[in-house]
């Protein structure tokens, strides 16, 4: 294998492309600093031939953010062709694997610019790559125990097994082919024993049968004889097959024509039946005819009178429909004094609820004034315990400085009777004319004066010094109360301000209340009261009452009388059937006579159809006759 070139994009350190070609040289060192990108161009190498290098996955793709791939491709010369992979890891995605030849035919090492790529790839990935190892006669261990070796495994192939190291070997060499070979053999050689063995139990067989042929010979004599009595005995038989078979087609033509007429017999049979139920038939609707022309007068007289009704109803079809026409005209009236009503009630259905509701807010109103008294006094009470508190923090707040300052006066007290504690024993344990302290002559007596003096600041620094003790140790007891009594009144704040809103909300709910009361009392209530008035008493649609009654009026004389109407409906509708009946009774009276034509000629075909079925009935009875005795 002879490497042509190998670009590398977003491979570990290359994360540009970057295309390393052979051509030039033909022997080379690699050299560079750790991370340039050394190893990673051999990684490069077998990675796109066996998917395999130092690292794996998406390791292999460089850290940068922006690379979202890995691809290599490597073209080498190889056994006289010119090969190209191509391997793409994207991130987050399925690797891709293309394994392509050049097409060129030429003997020479073709450019790979100007070649024309044919693919090799399979279907899928691990059978592409099976493609590649199969075309090398080289995997991954054969190639980094013999031609390429991996950093610190130098002397991987020497850590081998013998079997292992064998094995590469055997693969280096293409020594693999012998072992096909081989193995091709011995499937041949079982395939000839095979074929041999068939062959020489074939020959057995045939053996055993060139054994058996005098006794088959022997045997085909008999079968002979047997053969040529068969025959005769056939050639009887078939002379009497010929005789029953004219039997049985003679019997067959007597058992067709005993069918015929048992057709024929049992045709005369069906038509007979029907001209018998015709005939009932016929004789039942003269029957029929015959009682309805028997009451041929009741139903004339019927008939007379449904007319006479009918009439009668045409005139009040005549008065209804004025009496319709004029009482169309109640409807506009009616509509209004209907409409003028439903809005009345309408509206008293929208104030009875505010009514109700003011009746209770009427009920309500002293409940709120009584809460506002409630609050307004828990307020007061509040505002008092508020007064109470901010005294009381003024107090604490005056303690808390006396505190502070009694506090902070102490030490700087204590450090002046310190010294003047000292510049006394300095004056007393001095002896001589000479202040010990400012370095003048100093008398007895002055050292007296001067003692005395600084004695009596000390006294008068000590006495305040055990006040401010004294004062310390009572303002804790008293800051304590304070803040105990400020504490017990924390809530008044909020009393007072909860107190306040609720006073707030109920001033704003009592003045609804009235604002609502009085709007009822000047406004609503009066107009329910009228509306309910005007409803009960009916004194509402005033103009379109005064035109119903005029149309009432009119619609008394012209004298319809529904009642009646109805009553002569009613008759007409009954008598409906006097009409049908009388259709009937012409329809009888034209079809008697030519059904009495009908009844005479059925009676006449009846008893000639009884004549020929006797006939034929003896027919059939001769030919059954004749039919049994050829059995």
């Amino acid at each position: 294998m002879i490497p042509i070139s190998l670009t590398l994009s977003g491979f570990l350190s290359y994360r540009e492309e970057v295309t390393l070609d052979f051509r030039p040289f033909e022997l080379a060192c690699i050299a560079g600093a750790n991370g340039a990108g050394k190893s990673s161009l051999l990684d490069g190498i077998t990675w796109a031939l066996f998917g395999r290098a130092r690292k794996a996955d998406e390791s292999l793709i460089n850290i940068h953010p922006d690379t979202q791939a890995a691809r290599v491709v490597f073209t080498f010369y190889y056994e006289g062709n010119l090969y190209r992979v191509i391997r793409s890891n994207p991130r987050g995605k399925t690797s891709t694997l293309e394994f392509q030849i050049a097409t060129s035919g030429e003997s020479a090492l073709p450019e790979p610019e100007n070649a024309v790529w044919k693919t090799l790839s399979e279907r899928a990935i691990r059978e592409t790559q099976q493609r590649i190892e199969e075309t090398l006669r080289l995997d991954y261990e054969t190639f980094v125990n013999a031609a390429f070796f991996l950093q610190d495994k130098a002397d991987q192939f020497t850590q081998q097994t013998p079997a292992r190291r064998k094995a590469i070997l055997s693969n280096i060499l293409g020594l693999g082919i012998w072992e096909e070979y081989r193995q091709r053999t011995v499937q041949r050689r079982k395939g000839v024993e095979t074929d041999i063995a068939g062959l020489d139990g074939r020959l057995q067989e045939i053996a055993a049968e060139l054994d058996e042929e005098p006794n088959r010979r022997e045997r085909l004599a008999n079968l002979q004889h047997e053969l040529a009595e068969l025959i005769q005995r056939r050639e009887a038989q078939q002379a009497v097959l010929e005789n029953i078979r004219k039997v049985q087609h003679t019997l067959a033509e007597q058992e067709k024509m005993v069918a015929t007429l048992a057709r024929q017999l049992e045709s005369a049979r069906s038509q007979l039946n029907e001209g018998v139920v015709r005939l009932a038939d016929r004789e039942k609707e003269r029957g029929t005819y015959a009682q309805l022309l028997a009451t041929a007068e009741e139903l004339r007289a019927r008939h007379d009178a449904w007319l006479a009704d009918r009439k009668t109803l045409a005139a009040w079809e005549e008065t209804a429909a004025r009496f319709r026409e004029q009482e169309q005209r109640r409807h506009q009236p009616l509509t209004q004094i209907e409409s003028e009503r439903v809005r009345l009630e309408t509206d008293i259905a929208v104030l009875a609820p505010q009514e109700q509701n003011i009746v209770d807010l009427r009920a309500r109103l002293p409940v709120v004034e009584k809460k506002i008294e409630f609050a307004q006094a828990e307020r007061d009470a509040a505002e008092s315990q508020l007064a109470l508190r901010s005294e009381l923090e003024e107090k604490l707040q005056t303690e808390l400085k006396r505190h502070a300052e009694a506090k902070a006066e102490n030490p700087r007290l204590r450090t002046e009777m310190m010294e003047l504690n000292e510049r006394i024993e300095r004056l007393e344990g001095t002896e001589g004319p000479t202040c010990p302290l400012c370095g003048q002559d100093l008398s007895p007596e002055e050292r007296e004066k001067l003692v005395a003096a600084l004695r009596a600041q000390g006294t008068q620094k000590g006495d305040r010094f055990r006040e401010n003790l004294r004062l310390l140790e009572e303002s804790e007891g008293v800051v304590a109360d304070l803040k105990g009594e400020i504490s017990g009144l924390g809530a008044a704040n909020q009393a007072f301000q909860r107190q306040t809103a609720i006073l707030a909300e109920l001033s704003q709910e009592q003045k609804s209340h009235q604002a609502q009361l009085q709007e009822w009392d000047e406004k609503q209530e009066p107009r329910l009261h009228k509306m309910r008035a005007a409803l009960e008493s009916g004194e509402y649609a005033s103009r379109a009452r005064d035109q119903l009654r005029k149309i009432d009026a009119e619609l008394k004389e012209i004298g319809y009388d529904a009642a009646e109407h109805e009553r002569i409906r009613q008759q007409v509708a009954a008598g409906e059937s006097s009409e049908a009946e009388i259709r009937q009774l012409e329809r009888a009276e034209a079809a008697l006579k030519p059904l009495d034509r009908e009844i005479s000629e059925l009676e006449a075909q009846i008893e000639r159809q009884r004549n020929e079925l006797e006939g034929q009935q003896q027919d059939h009875d001769r030919a059954a006759a004749a039919l049994a005795a050829a059995q």
